[in-house]
């Protein structure tokens, strides 16, 4: 059993996150109101406006969970597997399900943010920096063990970055659009497709 414990405002703000959440996928961004998340909460907007200035702010932060949900998943899964390998397999794998489930929040900010492009760019670049960092750790890794060939590491940031990217257009086609059929085999062969470079 956990000894850790929130603090009343810390379990306030969680609340607000989760029934914004619930909302804001239910009817989308424009839709919800202050009122409404302060009402699923059982709260007055007098409260939500004590932890949060603007619906925008709300959204921010439950989009920070989103994206530290994801990481949370994907940097559980890798920390299982010994060699780099299985780890970018397992990145691959886990880092498209766990985008795939927070499909209903991705299309909110394509479709409802297009306007607000500030603070979509905010969004992808939190979330790119954290794939990046996660895809650069298991190719140093894969390197150090000897997995990998060693000529990659003197441009791993270009390879970890153009790794990063590819993914984020395959999240979208493969786990949002469902553009290709049995995504996660497609995936699979992929993965091995990209070892294989990696060690030549």
């Amino acid at each position: 059993m956990s000894n850790v414990t929130i603090s009343k405002e810390e379990q306030l703000k969680e609340d607000v996150i989760l029934a914004a959440q619930k909302l804001f996928q239910q009817y989308g961004l424009r839709k919800t109101t202050m009122e409404d998340i302060a009402k699923a909460m059982g709260k007055g907007k007098s409260t939500l406006y004590y932890y949060y200035k603007s619906k925008d702010e709300v959204f921010d932060a439950v989009v920070t969970k989103e994206i530290e949900e994801v990481f949370k998943k994907t940097r559980s899964a890798i920390e299982k597997a010994d060699t780099a390998e299985e780890k970018f397999k397992i990145y691959l794998k886990t880092s498209l399900k766990a985008v795939k489930s927070k499909v209903n929040l991705y299309k909110i900010v394509r479709s409802e943010l297009v306007d607000d492009t500030s603070t979509i760019n905010k969004q992808i670049k939190k979330f790119n920096t954290g794939e990046y960092l996660v895809i650069k750790e298991i190719l140093n890794l894969g390197i150090e063990n000897k997995e990998f060939t060693s000529t990659l590491k003197d441009e791993i940031d270009l390879l970890a970055y153009s790794i990063m990217s590819a993914l984020r257009s395959l999240a979208v086609d493969m786990a949002i659009e469902e553009k290709f059929p049995n995504w996660e085999e497609r995936l699979t062969i992929l993965g091995d497709i990209m070892i294989r470079g990696l060690k030549k």
